[in-house]
């Protein structure tokens, strides 16, 4: 559908969207301390991390000209981030284990394998000092329970056997979230990130819209206002998760002043979601 919105218009509501995504991500800054459920504390280095995510994602945000592909990469790694956050606090306590001792398996591996400070000629000697230190690993009664959950010989396997889909549908029968952003992050961006991770034609074009049916990459304009709406889409759907992750802690824990805030700005980023995408607001959509 061709977009009527004028240039500057759309160079307003992406300011707009850079705002409101900011907005969240600096409440996640407030939120973690206040944090007092051991499970929500523990996984909270995600949504640690996916600030992070997101600040550098911002930064590539603000010039849409020359980072779409970039950024959907990057929004790729912020949705699976808080996806696996809200996915690791209410799955089972067998994917909840295996979520925490991923980590202990994956340097145990990783401490066997050569280093970089390794005598490249000694390939004999540096294979049984990284046994060695295997080894001294195993004595330690959670690095041997990690072993024993994923592998001592495969050192790759995921910390769960989900697909993002299968854990987006395990948020959804829980049933306490607006899982449809999830839904809609996923479809939208995932795929579109994952061409663009592995550096396919595709991916490496998404920026100018060149197989977009009926669209007319040498338009200037017209790829000038696409790049900024698909962008200011990109801030206010993964705004929007963010504010997921805070009724996710809202049930453990009294962050009421903070989630109300954000439950306010998730409702004016919807009605410009709508807007950006030229469609009718729906109000029962945002309660």
């Amino acid at each position: 559908m061709p977009i009527t919105h004028s240039l500057d218009h759309l160079k307003k509501l992406h300011q707009d969207a850079m705002r409101f995504f900011e907005a969240e991500l600096s409440m996640i800054k407030v939120v973690l301390p206040k944090i007092t459920d051991d499970r929500v504390a523990k996984t909270a280095t995600l949504l640690l991390s996916s600030g992070h995510t997101g600040t550098a994602l911002l930064r590539l945000a603000a010039q849409p000209d020359s980072f779409t592909s970039e950024t959907v990469m990057l929004a790729r790694s912020f949705i699976e981030k808080l996806t696996n956050f809200c996915y690791a606090n209410i799955c089972d306590e067998q994917e909840y284990r295996a979520f925490i001792l991923h980590p202990i398996y994956k340097q145990y591996h990783n401490i066997g394998s050569p280093r970089m400070d390794d005598d490249p000629y000694s390939w004999k000697e540096n294979l049984e000092a990284g046994e060695k230190r295997q080894a001294e690993l195993r004595k330690v009664g959670i690095v041997e329970e990690a072993i024993a959950m994923f592998s001592e010989t495969k050192s790759n396997l995921n910390w769960t056997n989900k697909t993002i889909a299968q854990r987006i549908d395990a948020i959804q029968k829980w049933g306490k979230l607006l899982d449809p952003f999830f839904t809609v992050a996923k479809y939208q961006y995932y795929a579109d990130a994952s061409e663009a991770l592995h550096g396919s034609l595709y991916g490496c074009m998404l920026n100018i819209g060149a197989f977009e049916p009926g669209f007319d990459p040498t338009d200037t304009e017209a790829l000038e206002k696409r790049n900024l709406k698909d962008m200011t889409c990109v801030l206010l759907h993964l705004g929007m998760l963010v504010h997921e992750c805070f009724t996710l802690i809202q049930y453990s824990t009294d962050i009421n002043e903070i989630w109300e805030h954000s439950y306010d700005n998730r409702g004016h980023a919807l009605n410009l979601l709508f807007h950006v995408m030229e469609r009718k607001i729906r109000e029962d959509t945002i309660s």
